[in-house]
């Protein structure tokens, strides 16, 4: 498992890398498929630099947790760990920066959960999911979480990690996660807490990411039926 300090200095290694490119690209930033495709791509080869350095261990991207179920899906950055299990791994989500907030969210949600079941299964040590938003996202997500629930694992801080009963997703709301392949069997509770936060700042783009770790709780059961 890795120090939270080498997480917080990779992260902010990665972001400085990004706010360069930001830098450079000037007005091109104002495009959003410049900023889906090259600020993400760039974010997740710059992360995994920032992870190898001075690392023996191999830092992999889009690289599988497992060979079978959502497991068997690329996972964005992979922190190898001295023995089979890696240390850490995270999976990146980078708003578009259309207006279509709820539908990031939920995207993110499918990422966070996949990185409770690899925690669950034991497929690795340490799992995070790296939000980039613009403020505005993150200034719309704490009123748009306290009516749909589950939603406020994505808005947690480091003083109050939030634990949220898996129960949520039984809901009809959630069948585009289990439609997709999800793991049906999770922990009673999710839980997530931020490791690290960071801004990326110009006068063409604002960014905020943040790092947060999750996992599962209690016992594991199945939170809705197949079919």
């Amino acid at each position: 498992m890795l120090e939270p300090e080498a997480i917080q200095a990779a992260l902010y290694a990665a972001a400085g890398e990004v706010q360069a490119l930001v830098n450079h690209l000037g007005l091109a930033a104002r495009s959003a498929p410049t900023a889906k495709l090259v600020f993400e791509a760039d974010f997740q080869a710059s992360l995994r630099l920032a992870f190898q350095f001075g690392r023996v261990e191999t830092v992999s991207v889009n690289a599988p947790l497992g060979t079978k179920g959502v497991l068997k899906d690329p996972v964005d950055v992979v922190v190898a760990g001295k023995a089979r299990t890696p240390q850490f791994a995270a999976e990146i989500a980078w708003h578009p920066r259309g207006e279509d907030h709820a539908g990031f969210a939920s995207r993110t949600m499918w990422d966070l959960v996949k990185m409770v079941v690899a925690r669950q299964a034991g497929a690795v040590e340490q799992a995070g999911v790296a939000i980039a938003a613009p403020s505005r996202f993150w200034r719309w997500l704490p009123g748009y979480a306290d009516d749909h629930p589950g939603y406020d694992l994505l808005a947690s801080n480091a003083e109050t990690p939030t634990s949220t009963k898996a129960e949520f997703l039984a809901g009809p709301a959630w069948n585009h996660v289990f439609d997709g392949g999800m793991d049906r069997d999770l922990p009673e509770r999710l839980w997530t807490s931020l490791l690290a936060g960071t801004q990326i700042e110009s006068p063409w783009a604002e960014t905020e990411i943040r790092l947060l770790e999750v996992k599962g709780l209690g016992q594991v059961s199945t939170v809705r039926s197949a079919g």
